[in-house]
């Protein structure tokens, strides 16, 4: 390990925004973690991320299991160092009638989208107080301020996730940690998006583009934070 190297994670690592994410932050210098429940998706980033001369480690995690968060952790801790910077990506997401809505669904995605994050965070945090500093992002959509039709179990995950978000950024600001919350309104532009909703890329958010927005975040000094951005492209109404 390299002491003088910061340590981020990102939980919820796939193709499209958790990729970009963890190659904006091993461009930006930090030995990245990513997590995810499938460990070979993982495998294949890291290589592309060590051509580039950066370097990240893959880890396969249940984030809604408290005990593999805690192994999770201990180990990218013994092997990278204490993180600095934690980045919550993982969601679940799910389209449907409040009363078509299976109970465990709705269970899993308020499992997935808000208490994963607790699970993490509450690891993240006190490893970042030791240092006197941190950043946590929790990346949040259209539904975590404004829950349309057939969204109660998706909407009511984020709108969750995003008091969480709130209450730890009062808590933790005065002790040296950035907590901010990106509300993403809109389709992020990848492959299955592209299959799934008829999109063209000019109209759907640049998952590069998003990382590097989070990344400004990191890099905000402790006298100008921001704990709430959204973020669209320019031909999303809102």
């Amino acid at each position: 390990m390299n002491a003088e190297q910061s340590v981020a994670i990102v939980a919820g690592v796939g193709p499209g925004l958790g990729a970009s994410l963890c190659r904006s932050l091993a461009t930006a210098g930090y030995a990245v973690a990513g997590l995810a429940r499938s460990v070979p998706p993982g495998k294949e980033l890291v290589a592309d991320i060590h051509r580039l001369g950066g370097r990240m480690s893959a880890y396969g995690c249940d984030v809604t299991d408290g005990d593999a968060v805690a192994a999770t952790f201990s180990r990218i801790e013994g092997e990278l160092g204490p993180p600095t910077v934690f980045v919550y990506n993982a969601g679940r997401f799910l389209m449907c009638p409040t009363a078509e809505t299976p109970p465990d669904e709705f269970r899993a995605l308020w499992e997935l989208n808000c208490f994963g994050a607790f699970l993490c965070a509450r690891r993240a945090v006190p490893r970042m107080l030791e240092q006197g500093r941190g950043t946590i992002i929790f990346t949040g959509a259209t539904a975590s301020v404004k829950a349309a039709g057939n969204f109660a179990a998706f909407g009511s995950a984020k709108f969750a996730l995003r008091g969480l978000a709130q209450a730890m950024a009062r808590e933790l600001g005065p002790l040296g940690i950035h907590v901010a919350h990106v509300v993403i309104d809109g389709i992020i532009w990848t492959a299955r998006s592209r299959e799934l909703h008829g999109v063209t890329e000019d109209q759907c958010l640049n998952p590069d583009a998003i990382a590097e927005t989070c990344l400004q975040l990191v890099r905000q000094d402790r006298s100008a934070w921001t704990h709430e951005l959204d973020i669209r492209p320019d031909v999303e109404s809102f």
